[in-house]
This record gives structure tokens, C-alpha cells and sequence, in this order.
């Protein structure tokens, strides 16, 4: 039975913490999708950011080249993340332990995923730092201007999926989602700074937001399903694991076909 090994004892305090966990995600999501990018001291490191690394930018096409390179590529980004997360699931099953962490991270990188995205698409039009004006940076070697153009900045998508991802890995292994925060900061984050892409604000909201959906509200959607399903027949496990190698597939292209699919409908509709 899927389930059965991530149900959780009773427990009276359960729902009424979960609750107000989720009342406080909820009001940070709210303070993130309207004033995170407008708070001075927030907009202050953000220029920091690109004023320190400037004068850094186009001294070396190695160096830049291979920075700019790391965000292009998903199998650098976020494919040795799902490595992790196989090897966990299959190591984690071989010991007879709870593969409850793989359930939390498939919600909380698709709740993550969502969130972001409607942000974006649906709040304020932030230009990303190469666009913006008023920030004096000097591109990286490798980048054109038009890059993203047209393309909100806040929050990082990329950022949100890799941290909840990061941090369903840090769920099942310490030392292991240690390294997985660690590589999602340096190989997914930094450089999509360093490219102009987004501001260090950006992937700090992403970052929450990925951390929230799946340490937050992951939880309680998986309790709220195992209160009402304790398991699933073996004659569905071929379709249900052949969905989640799809769901995977599609984290390793960061979903790149679907928000495709989300752009055309955000054309058609008009908004």
C-alpha cells in the first residue's frame, strides 16, 4: 500500500499546530506577493549585489562562461537532485523505512512550482535586473539583453523548485539535503544572479516559498489524504509510479513544455 508506511500516529495537537503553520505561511506568502520587492532595504542589497559582482563580469570568458552555463543547463541544475531523490527512495525501501519525504517533496515541488508561477504571472511586472534601467551591470560574457525579456522577475520559479526539492531531500538524510541546499544555492541560484537574471531577492523569495510547500503545507495535504485513503490497491501501483517517473521527467526539464503551455493560455486569455 502507497500510504500505509507514511500514516502517523494520532495525535491531538496535529491539526491545530498544522493549522497555525499554515496560517502564518499563509500571511508570509501574502507579504511575499505584495511588498517583498518593494521594501528600500531589500531593493538596497539587491544593488549591492550587482554593484560588487560588476566589477567582476567580463573579466574572465572562462569564468563567465562557465557561470552562465550552469542555469542553462537542467542537467546541472536539477537532474543530481533527482539523483539523490532515487537513491534515497530506493535505499530508504531496501531498510524498511518510511518513504513519507519522496510524498512531501512530489506536493510541496508542485505546490511550489504552482505558487511561483501565479505569482509571477499575476503580480505586479517586476523587470529583471538586465532590463532594469536604473541598475548599472555589466553582462556576463555569454548573455544577450534580451534574454527573458517581457518576463517578470519575481519570485524565482527555478529557485522554488529546486529549494523544495532541496528540502524534501533534507527531510529523509541531514548530511545529504545539507549538500542538496548547498548545491541548489551555488549551481541553481547564484548564477542566475550573476546572469542579470534575477535579483538576490528573487531566489530569497523563491527559496521561502519552496521551503514553505513542502515543510509546511505538504504535511497537511498528506495528512488530510491519509485520514481518508489508507492505501492503494497493488493493481494500481503500475499507474501510479508510471505518473510519478512522468512528474520527475518533468521536474528534470523544469517543466519547461508546461509553462510554455501557461504562456500560450496566459496569451489567449489576455492577461
Amino acid at each position: 500500500m502507497f500510504f500505509k508506511d507514511t500514516a502517523k500516529p494520532p495525535n491531538n495537537h496535529y491539526g491545530s499546530k498544522r493549522f497555525l503553520l499554515c496560517i502564518f505561511y499563509l500571511f508570509l506568502l501574502l507579504y511575499l506577493f505584495f511588498g517583498w520587492s518593494k521594501n528600500l532595504w531589500i531593493i538596497s542589497i539587491d544593488h549591492g549585489f550587482f554593484n560588487f559582482f560588476g566589477e567582476i563580469t567580463r573579466q574572465s570568458w572562462a569564468l563567465d562562461t562557465l557561470i552562465v552555463q550552469m542555469f542553462r543547463t537542467n542537467t546541472a541544475k536539477i537532474v543530481p537532485l533527482l539523483a539523490c531523490i532515487v537513491w534515497l527512495l530506493f535505499e530508504r525501501r531496501r531498510q524498511g523505512k518510511s518513504i513519507e519525504f519522496f510524498i512531501l517533496l512530489l506536493i510541496g515541488s508542485f505546490l511550489a512550482m504552482t505558487v511561483s508561477r501565479i505569482m509571477q504571472n499575476f503580480s505586479a511586472y517586476r523587470p529583471r535586473p538586465l532590463h532594469n534601467s536604473n541598475i548599472e551591470y555589466q553582462l556576463p560574457f555569454g548573455i544577450e539583453i534580451s534574454a527573458l525579456e517581457g518576463w517578470s522577475s519575481f519570485p524565482s520559479d527555478t529557485s522554488a523548485l529546486a529549494f523544495a526539492i532541496a528540502s524534501g531531500i533534507f527531510l529523509a538524510s541531514k548530511r545529504l539535503g545539507v549538500v542538496a541546499f548547498l548545491w541548489t544555492i551555488i549551481i541553481v541560484a547564484f548564477p542566475r544572479a550573476y546572469a542579470g537574471l534575477h535579483y538576490p531577492s528573487d531566489l530569497t523569495g523563491g527559496a521561502l516559498i519552496g521551503l514553505l510547500c513542502t515543510t509546511g503545507v505538504a504535511p497537511l495535504i498528506l495528512h488530510a489524504i491519509t485520514q481518508k485513503v489508507k492505501g492503494i490497491n497493488d493493481k494500481w501501483m503500475p499507474l501510479l509510479w508510471t505518473l510519478v517517473f512522468l512528474y520527475l521527467f518533468q521536474m528534470g526539464t523544469m517543466f519547461d513544455d508546461i509553462r510554455r503551455y501557461g504562456s500560450f493560455l496566459k496569451e489567449i486569455i489576455g492577461v
